[in-house]
């Protein structure tokens, strides 16, 4: 056989082996990418984000949001949704159902005493902050409502600050967010602002999170708020004015001498 003969014999056997070229994908349909997307937020154990299901879908973000989207409308309303928190997106019960799926699964809700609530909220509003910063704005000391907090994952160290010391920083955790079906700090409304909202609008947020405000937890939530405000712009207000005392003390020197004029 001829050198020619063997070589186009070669290029037919390598053809005949790789075969022939593979066809491009076809392109994956809005309802099919929902239906992926769908089935990996379900089996994930943990809020998962719009660019790791992209990866694993092997499409675009911008499409993955997109099917997030259109999931999260389909949901509404049905005893499964679709939300966004923190960390990702991840499938809960209905938040009006809370109630029922609490009793069923005989878990206990997370209860948070008033010391906890009020060092939780300086932390939230003024993060990053030091234990004696907390200390001064309530006035006493916080280190059991921190270790409670930093056991339950809803703070976390953040570092340690530059002065004498060297005290610890601590600041919230993304299970924060998680936690009181949040995206982000600035979705936390201030509490002046949560206080005059309206019965329907305070309904509307306290369905967000599943659980309804106790009016005294609520307050002490605001004061420890105006607190850190106040600390904050104005630092402690003196007790009164030097001048306004000696004042007082002239006046009360004329007095005395009329008085003893009037003797004579």
């Amino acid at each position: 056989m001829s050198e020619s003969a063997e070589s186009t014999s070669e290029t037919e056997r390598g053809q005949a082996k790789g075969g022939v070229e593979k066809a491009a994908p076809e392109p994956m349909s809005d309802e099919q990418l929902r239906s992926i997307v769908e089935s990996l937020v379900f089996v994930a154990d943990a809020p998962v984000t719009a660019k790791k299901l992209s990866r694993y879908a092997k499409v675009k973000s911008a499409e993955v949001k997109r099917a997030l989207e259109a999931l999260r409308d389909e949901y509404e309303g049905r005893g499964i949704e679709l939300v966004e928190v923190g960390s990702g997106w991840q499938f809960r019960s209905s938040a009006k159902n809370a109630p029922f799926v609490r009793n069923f699964v005989a878990q206990k809700p997370v209860r948070l005493t008033r010391a906890q609530l009020e060092t939780m909220s300086i932390i939230g509003y003024r993060q990053p902050v030091t234990r004696p910063e907390i200390d001064e704005i309530r006035g006493v000391d916080c280190g059991s409502s921190l270790k409670v907090l930093l056991e339950r994952g809803l703070i976390k160290i953040l570092g340690r600050k530059e002065e004498p010391g060297r005290p610890l920083l601590y600041g919230t955790t993304p299970y924060f967010l998680e936690f009181f079906g949040l995206r982000s700090l600035s979705d936390l409304p201030t509490l002046r602002e949560f206080s005059e909202l309206s019965d329907e609008s305070r309904a509307f947020f306290e369905k967000r999170i599943g659980e309804q405000f106790d009016p005294e937890e609520l307050a002490a939530m605001r004061k420890a708020q105006e607190e850190a405000a106040a600390a904050d712009e104005n630092g402690e207000e003196d007790e009164g004015d030097p001048s306004d005392e000696e004042d007082e003390d002239e006046e009360d020197e004329d007095e005395e001498d009329e008085e003893d004029e009037d003797e004579d």
